[in-house]
């Protein structure tokens, strides 16, 4: 049973790899709000976090940088839809998501300001943020785990003073940048 369970998810490797590698960040970010890569990504999400840490680290290995920064995009539009939905495990997925783009964060990178926006959005739901960000923390992996753990702790976080604002739009809200 381990063998054809191993053998399912290298073909689930596989499949996301391939998936990943025809994806660009730039057409992601602008494909409407949902769309059917968040969609894609969501599964993989969902199926990485029924993973043994063996497995996700398996995955982290196989996928690109590149290929990593697709989950950080999807994780603030998991975030996006999960205030709209009020769907709180949609906002871990969203984590997660953001935990599987940061495995290893790069020098110049402030984690810091791409997590205030899933703070503010547990506390949007009613969550609280420690156990949130202690759920994304234990299916973690790499530099960002310890960081999720600290953060969710944190009792200073507002959009603002990490320089995001909520935007009201015809589709709903909406976090921008800048």
């Amino acid at each position: 049973m381990a063998e054809s369970n191993g053998t399912a998810f290298n073909a689930f490797i596989d499949d996301a790899v391939a998936f990943l590698g025809g994806q660009t960040v730039v057409d992601y970010y602008a494909e409407p709000l949902p769309s059917p890569t968040d969609e894609r990504l969501d599964g993989m999400v969902k199926r990485l976090m029924t993973a043994t840490a063996v497995q996700r680290t398996s995955f982290q290995t196989a996928v690109t940088d590149t290929q990593r920064a697709l989950f950080g995009i999807y994780g603030h539009r998991a975030a996006t839809l999960a205030v709209r939905a009020g769907d709180s495990d949609q906002l871990l997925r969203g984590l997660v998501g953001a935990a599987i783009a940061n495995y290893t964060i790069p020098d110049r990178r402030n984690v810091e300001v791409a997590l205030a926006v899933y703070y503010h959005c547990a506390r949007k739901l009613g969550l609280n943020t420690v156990d949130l960000f202690d759920a994304a923390e234990a299916l973690a992996g790499g530099e960002i785990a310890g960081e999720l753990a600290r953060y969710g702790r944190r009792s200073d976080v507002t959009l603002r003073k990490f320089g995001w604002r909520e935007v009201k739009s015809a589709d709903g809200i909406r976090y921008k940048f800048g």
